[in-house]
């Protein structure tokens, strides 16, 4: 069998199936933003809205 034979017979890589990412609820989302924040030191932060109201009008903007 030549070089090329045994190439032409190996499996071809893919790209993997995507994996399945369940959303977080509003409770774990919670939990983590405030863990976030007794790490860094300020657990008193409150949490951004998602999405940033004002990141959604500059990407608006952007788009026109």
């Amino acid at each position: 069998m030549t070089p090329l034979e045994r190439l032409m017979q190996e499996a071809i890589p893919t790209r993997p199936e995507r994996a399945v990412h369940s959303v977080w609820t509003q409770e774990e989302q919670d939990r983590h933003w405030a863990d976030l924040a007794e790490a860094l030191g300020v657990p008193v932060a409150k949490r951004p809205e998602h999405p940033a109201p004002d990141a959604k009008a500059d990407a608006d903007e952007a788009a026109a």
